[in-house]
């Protein structure tokens, strides 16, 4: 059985993402990973038949511009609703880490893993 994946890791960003007090008024650095699983439309050497890195990139550079997000889950859930409404993806597994926490020593994060049927 063939898979195809494409993915991007760690996209440096920065946003609004937090329940506290401070997390609400400093945005913050985040690292995004997104891997996709999709079926291929044929197999010639033409973009129409995969997935372009381009449209996970142009998503996740948009990050910066959204308001306030309490948790991490919330944004790992928005991010997979955008890239379930592309077409053929299969199967989506998005990570997102909170960098440089507790005296900039340590990161937390979340994986969202979701299979969609196609």
């Amino acid at each position: 059985m063939e898979k195809n994946i494409i993915f991007v890791k760690n996209f440096e960003t920065i946003c609004f993402i937090g329940i506290y007090p401070e997390e609400k008024s400093k945005k913050q650095k985040v690292n995004i990973s997104v891997k996709l699983e999709f079926k291929r439309t044929g197999y010639s050497d033409k973009l129409s038949n995969t997935m372009s890195y381009e449209i996970i990139i142009d998503y996740l550079k948009n990050i910066k511009n959204l308001q306030h997000i309490n948790l991490v889950e919330t944004l790992a859930n928005k991010i997979c609703n955008f890239f379930q409404s592309q077409k053929n993806i299969c199967y989506i597994e998005i990570e997102i880490i909170k960098c440089n926490l507790l005296n900039k020593k340590t990161d937390v994060g979340f994986v969202l893993q979701k299979t969609i049927k196609v």
